[in-house]
């Protein structure tokens, strides 16, 4: 079969919107879900008597779902999206922007959307074809689970409502078994107001299986209130900071209003976590970045949560109550366990013990020395629940890569010359302890330990120690942290690189710049190529593969660094 991303491309930027309106929902405020199975189907809806949905091309290009009253002009204007595949099915998403030209509310009521999935992109051989739900009570966002699917096969997707269809979305099975070799890429944080989304308009023209995405999908910041519009010029965000259900919702409109992203959620399969800023940045567990009380910062994390996952392509029900597990395993046959983590839902305080330093360019980092909360096992980064979870993953799993999906790094760095390593306690630096026993816990049955990280916004490649700083110690691990989509690396930083490097000497490479990697996995082989923005301001800038990095079978650590720009 031959697969055209251009073409997938070419219809991901054709629905791009000019811009998406305000709105506010009903049930703002409502944070007690329903919980459902989204691949029932309930009753049609009184004022949208529907035929059943078409089963041939023709039928399916001209048996068209009667117009619902209310639905708008561009129902679809916020894309498709695939997420979570596993052997036989994939979770296919949209959400319905109901009467987009007007900034009233959504309409209060339910509508059925056809969905057709097709081992062609021309919708020739039709696999699937039915109805889901867009609910108002989940902001018409639809999580449809399509199953009984080929393995390891690509397939094309799409929503239809009244007249209008939705871009064309190409998405994938896994291998149920085998070391069939897999390329993916992966990164994180993409402000809005720091630049454009222009590594997603090059990642959609990548040759890859699926897209790992680390954290900060959104940032919560209000207009400018970090200082970035001044900086670069490029847009601003569309409301105060964000706190409640209503402005989660708006704050994830106005992300997925890009082209650029719409088209590269379009080509491929995302396996999604998150990080600090779709909820509070730097928080920590029920612990605020400021003065909110418990009670308070719980009902604005269960509001994150819930429009989080209204608006990811995830399989998972909709958050009910005060936890939200999202930690999971993705398997690539024999050849890859991918675990997804949440580094951040679980987490104790942020240590405040260790001596602080002022250092010119972390700005809010809490840069302190490694203290005794720091270096105490029982202080989690994870939980005793997900991290007693992810031990039994790994010692279940027979891949011969086994994969962690993280948001902060692991390698870390000290930021100060002395005899106590002076370190970002937001990372898991903040959680040395922790992190030695579950490294020496994770290699002791893994073959092979990757950890892939975003948040710094910026790139490392590194040697994985149990403990960091302690030079004698045995490389266990290899991590590999991407650049950010489109979020600023201090600029006060960029001079101290070389100074940093020298001090860590765990770390391999460090680039300061946007861009993304990409991954090749064979049963021998882990290369990653390090892919350089040229201007992240610019949504038509070019990229350039800069780095390659790779890991040998069976020997933890680098084994060669090639610069390739």
């Amino acid at each position: 079969m031959t697969i055209s991303r251009r073409t997938v491309l070419a219809a991901g930027l054709g629905a791009a919107v000019a811009g998406c309106t305000t709105s506010s929902s009903p049930v703002d405020g409502e944070l007690t879900a329903t919980t459902t199975r989204v691949e029932e189907q309930t009753e049609a809806s009184s004022t949208s008597a529907v035929e059943p949905p078409s089963t041939t091309a023709a039928e399916a290009t001209t048996q068209l779902v009667p117009s619902p009253e209310y639905v708008g002009d561009r129902p679809f204007a916020l894309g498709v999206a695939s997420g979570d595949p596993d052997a036989n099915s994939v979770v296919l998403w949209t959400r319905l922007r109901i009467d987009t030209n007007e900034p009233g509310p959504f309409a209060e009521r339910d509508f059925e959307v056809a969905l057709d999935v097709a081992r062609d992109e021309v919708f020739g051989e039709l696999v699937h074809s039915d109805y889901v739900d867009a609910r108002l009570e989940f902001d018409h966002s639809i999580h449809a689970i399509v199953g009984n699917l080929d393995g390891d096969s690509w397939f094309w997707y799409r929503f239809r409502v009244g007249e209008y269809t939705s871009t064309v979305g190409r998405t994938r099975t896994l291998p149920a078994s085998g070391n069939t070799p897999l390329r993916f890429g992966f990164s994180s944080c993409q402000n809005w107001e720091s630049g454009s989304y222009a590594a997603h308009r090059h990642l959609a023209d990548e040759d890859l299986d699926l897209f790992i995405w680390l954290g900060d999908y959104i940032y919560e910041y209000g207009p400018g209130s970090r200082g970035v519009v001044g900086s670069t010029g490029v847009r601003e965000h569309n409301s105060p900071e964000v706190a409640g259900l209503a402005g989660y919702r708006q704050r994830y409109a106005l992300y997925k209003s890009d082209p650029a992203l719409q088209a590269h959620h379009a080509a491929r399969p995302w396996l999604i976590t998150w990080d600090d800023h779709e909820v509070d940045n730097n928080y920590a567990g029920l612990v605020a970045e400021d003065d909110q009380d418990e009670e308070t910062f719980r009902i604005r994390r269960q509001a994150a949560q819930r429009a989080w996952w209204e608006n990811m392509p995830v399989r998972l029900e909709p958050p009910a109550g005060d936890r939200y597990d999202i930690y999971r395993t993705i398997s690539w046959g024999q050849l890859a366990d991918i675990h997804m983590l949440d580094g951040r839902q679980y987490r104790d305080p942020t240590p405040t013990d260790g001596e602080p330093v002022a250092l010119p360019g972390f700005g809010d980092l809490s840069v302190r020395t490694l203290g005794e909360t720091a270096r105490n096992p029982d202080h989690s980064m994870l939980g005793a629940k997900q991290r007693a979870w992810l031990e039994q993953q790994v010692d279940g799993s027979d891949a011969r890569w086994n994969v962690l999906g993280n948001q902060v790094y692991m390698h870390g760095l000290n930021a100060f010359p002395g005899k106590v390593p002076t370190t970002n306690t937001d990372t898991w630096d903040g959680y040395h302890g922790e992190r030695e026993a579950l490294l020496l816990n994770l290699t002791r049955e893994a073959r092979n330990l990757i950890v892939l990280t975003g948040d710094f916004h910026s790139s490392t490649v590194a040697d994985l120690r149990a403990d960091p700083y302690d030079s004698r110690g045995s490389i266990v691990a290899t991590e590999f942290m991407a650049p950010a989509i489109s979020s600023a690396f201090p600029n006060a930083l960029r001079a101290l690189a070389p100074f940093m490097l020298a001090l860590n000497p765990q770390v391999h490479h460090f680039d300061p710049d946007n861009g993304y990697m990409t991954c090749e996995v064979t049963e021998s082989t882990w290369t990653t190529r390090l892919h350089r923005l040229a201007d992240v301001t610019a949504e038509s800038s070019a990229i350039a593969e800069v780095a390659r990095f790779t890991v040998n079978d069976g020997t933890p650590g680098i084994a060669t660094v090639e610069i390739t720009e």
